[in-house]
C-alpha cells in the first residue's frame, strides 16, 4: 500500500474509533446514576465514575476483541482527546481517569483469582464511588452494569468495525495466514 493508502486506511480507522467512542461516551442511564447515588456517591461523582467504567471498559473490548490489532491504539488515541479536552475545563479530569485506568487494568490483571472479571471490574467502578466495602445486592448490580456495558461495546465495535466473516465450512483454527 502506498503512502496514500496508507494515510486513508488511517483516517477511516480514526474515523471509526471516534464513531465507536460516540455510542460509549454519552452520560450513563439516569436509572444507573439514581442507582449509584443512593448508596451516598454525590451525583457528579456518580456520573464521572459510570462514565469511567463505559470508557475503560470500551478500551478493554477494543483491545480483545478487535479484528484489528490497531484497533484499540486508534480508539485510546481518540479517547485521550476527548480526556485532554475535558482536563482543560476540570484539571483534575486527566489525573483522575489515569488512576481509575490503572485501577481497572489491575483489575484485569489478577490471576486465579475467585471472583469473575466482570464482578472485579465491578468492584472497581464501585470503589470509585468510594463505596469500598459493597453489599452483595450491591456488587450483583454493578457487575450487572459491567456485563450490559461490555455488550453495549461490543455491538459498537461491529457496528463501527465490522464482523469477522469466516467460510462456513472451514474451522477458524484450520485458518492459516500465508506471509
Amino acid at each position: 500500500m502506498g503512502l496514500w493508502g496508507e494515510w486513508r486506511a488511517a483516517r477511516d480507522r480514526r474515523r471509526r474509533a471516534g464513531s465507536y467512542l460516540g455510542k460509549l461516551l454519552p452520560t450513563a442511564e439516569p436509572e444507573d446514576i439514581r442507582w449509584l447515588t443512593s448508596f451516598g456517591a454525590g451525583d457528579l461523582l456518580a456520573i464521572r465514575e459510570l462514565a469511567f467504567a463505559q470508557r475503560a471498559i470500551g478500551l478493554i473490548v477494543a483491545e480483545r476483541d478487535a479484528l484489528d490489532d490497531r484497533t484499540a491504539s486508534d480508539v485510546a488515541h481518540q479517547l485521550a482527546q476527548v480526556i485532554d479536552r475535558e482536563s482543560r475545563q476540570s484539571p483534575n479530569t486527566g489525573r483522575a481517569w489515569a488512576e481509575r485506568w490503572r485501577a481497572y487494568t489491575a483489575a484485569l490483571a489478577v490471576r486465579g483469582g475467585h471472583e469473575a472479571p466482570g464482578a472485579r471490574l465491578a468492584r472497581v467502578m464501585l470503589a470509585g464511588a468510594e463505596i469500598a466495602e459493597p453489599t452483595n445486592a450491591q456488587l450483583v448490580r454493578a457487575t450487572q452494569f459491567v456485563h450490559a456495558t461490555r455488550g453495549r461495546a461490543n455491538e459498537a465495535l461491529r457496528a463501527a468495525f465490522g464482523v469477522a466473516s469466516l467460510p462456513e465450512d472451514i474451522k477458524p483454527s484450520a485458518l492459516r495466514i500465508n506471509s
